[in-house]
């Protein structure tokens, strides 16, 4: 007689127990799966080592697994189980450019898996085609969205409208560069410092035919899409959230990034001085209301092309970008030091967390454009190339800068958590 007793003269055959810990294995493996594709994803588009970790746990959490989870900027280690049984993975990639209307649609997959509007096999085959779609017009987007963006940061970093013409055609041949270029991985090393040098000899080719061109605000406004003054707040935060590895790891990329741009910087005013004879002027004193009012919803447009966000959520990012500038204008009006970072990031903060609430999408579609407005990286790269023309100390009080408004920034964003509590990771 084959089989086992169990229990008082129930008797099961042998291979129903192997047969039910398989089926419990397979379905252990499923959930650790589209958890792991999950953070994969959101790896890629450079989400934050809180926010990321969080987004798993929660994610875990819901299919009934225990979890804990380790991020660093390029990989993500995750040690899942059931109770039963534990196991570790690590997943290793290359960190992509930001994706709203991705991060949108992964939101709306956690939200439906929590519903029970989604079976498990359900949302891990959208997670992976989410993860691996492709958009055929994503170049023109990006050149299109580079332009606007680099003609709407020119006006909001000091330049009129000679200069936002400027940055903006700046900002189309820094596209052109990086399509060029971008898909060789060798010359990809060279974007940052190639971009910044043609950027800066173009700009000074054209201050140098016209001289009512301010140079400064119209080259950054071209390149502010290489600036990590982004990558810099988020390491601010991270370290600040205790993230210790991913925030330093971060933070160095930062302030190579930094270095590499500013080495262009120089290298392209060294070329242009050679060919213009007089010194352009580098920034302009005074410029009407009516640039702002041109210059804020023209870079919204180019947010909304460059980060590939849902068409449905311009609105909503030119209503971030204006609530980011009128804070940072009020903390300028009150005259306190890092009281316009901390008065924009707070306001964004709680903007984006209501926005959450709200709507069911990530905070991030708010966040993100208007922070690039609010971020350091004019000033890093100032500071970065002062240093390189040998003024120490003038270059160090200006980096100082650049690192204080970054932890008034992040400051801001958190207290924003405070005020009002995010409802969701991403």
């Amino acid at each position: 007689m084959t089989g086992s007793q169990r229990g008082s003269g129930t008797m099961v055959p042998e291979f129903d127990q192997p047969e039910e810990s398989r089926r419990e294995s397979e379905e252990g493996d499923l959930r650790a799966g589209l958890v792991l594709n999950l953070g994969r994803a959101l790896l890629k588009l450079g989400s934050p080592a809180h926010r990321l970790e969080a987004a798993m746990e929660i994610m875990a959490t819901r299919l009934g697994l225990s979890g804990q989870f380790f991020s660093t900027p390029t990989a993500l280690i995750a040690s899942l189980g059931d109770g039963k049984r534990q196991q570790t993975y690590l997943v290793r990639v290359d960190p992509g450019s930001a994706d709203l209307g991705r991060l949108a649609d992964l939101t709306d997959v956690m939200e439906g898996l929590s519903a029970d509007r989604l079976t498990p096999e359900e949302a891990d085959r959208q997670v992976t085609e989410i993860d691996q779609r492709k958009n055929p017009f994503d170049t023109v987007r990006r050149i299109i969205g580079t332009g606007l963006v680099g003609t709407g940061g020119a006006g909001l970093l000091g330049g009129g409208l000679r200069e936002m013409l400027l940055g903006g055609s700046l900002g189309l041949v820094l596209a052109l560069v990086v399509a060029l270029i971008g898909s060789a991985f060798s010359a990809s090393r060279l974007i940052n410092p190639l971009s910044a040098a043609v950027a800066t000899f173009l700009g000074m080719l054209w201050c140098g035919l016209d001289a009512q061109t301010a140079l400064m605000p119209a080259v950054i406004g071209g390149i502010i899409v290489l600036l990590p003054g982004m990558d810099l707040t988020v390491a601010t935060r991270e370290l600040a959230t205790g993230h210790l590895v991913s925030g330093s790891s971060r933070l160095a990329s930062a302030v190579l990034t930094f270095v590499l741009l500013a080495f262009g910087l120089s290298i392209g005013g060294y070329l242009g001085m050679m060919v213009v004879d007089e010194m352009p002027q580098w920034y302009r004193d005074e410029r009407p209301w009516a640039v702002i009012a041109l210059a804020v919803p023209v870079a919204a447009c180019g947010f909304t092309l460059l980060y590939r966000a849902h068409w449905r959520d311009t609105v909503w990012i030119l209503l971030a970008c204006i609530l980011a500038y009128s804070g940072a204008t009020l903390g300028n009006w009150i005259q306190g030091a890092y009281l316009a970072p901390f008065t924009g990031g707070l306001a964004v903060g709680i903007a984006g967390n209501l926005y959450a609430r709200l709507t069911f999408r990530p905070a991030s579609t708010i966040n993100l454009p208007a922070l690039v407005l609010l971020v350091p990286g004019s000033i890093g790269l100032t500071a970065m190339a002062v240093l390189l023309g040998a003024d120490i100390v003038a270059g160090v009080e200006t980096a100082f800068r650049a690192i204080m408004t970054a932890v008034a920034l992040t400051t801001g964003m958190i207290l924003a958590g405070v005020v009002v509590q995010p409802r969701s990771a991403l």
